[in-house]
């Protein structure tokens, strides 16, 4: 697996937004107003996954009970919280499972 490499200027110019991406539906002002920052992307490619994640864990919620959305959503707030420290610190980790889907995403 090849190591993610940014430049300093990417990585300056999308932290913001990318620690932003990784909460609720704000990923989508990466793809506004970072077109072109890779680093910003990766963060929204990653906070998109958490996102859809989020919405398919609150349905199934509903059919399972409360027990399910209590587990569910701490596991989502954990993958963000982890998502905001990486993207705030400069840091390209790949969350697991989530990156895997996330790379495969054509944006």
């Amino acid at each position: 697996m090849a190591e993610l490499k940014f430049s300093d200027k990417e990585i300056r110019e999308g932290a913001g937004l990318g620690a932003l991406s990784y909460i609720f539906f704000l990923w989508i002002l990466v793809f506004l107003f970072q077109k072109d920052n890779k680093f910003a992307h990766y963060h929204a490619r990653q906070g998109l996954v958490i996102f859809v994640g989020e919405v398919i864990f609150a349905f199934l919620a509903v059919l399972f009970g409360s027990l399910f959305s209590k587990l569910g959503m701490l596991l989502f707030f954990i993958l963000s919280l982890v998502g905001i420290y990486n993207a705030l610190t400069g840091k390209p980790v790949k969350i697991p499972l989530v990156s895997d889907i996330a790379a495969k995403l054509v944006i």
